[in-house]
């Protein structure tokens, strides 16, 4: 850690781990909202393609 005369301690900061913690921030977040008349239209149920019913039975 650094220090400064003014602030006292400063973190130093990890681009890569504070961006994937604002990419979690915006995904928690999109999963909270409820979907729009839009979504909540093209989010119907559709029947599994046939390469994946191996995996089903």
């Amino acid at each position: 850690m650094k220090t400064n005369e003014n602030k006292g301690l400063i973190k130093q900061c990890n681009q890569q781990q504070w961006k994937l913690h604002q990419q979690l921030a915006h995904f928690a977040k999109d999963l909270d909202r409820l979907p729009d008349a839009q979504e909540a239209r093209l989010n119907r149920p559709r029947s599994a393609p046939q390469n994946l019913l191996p995996m089903v039975f």
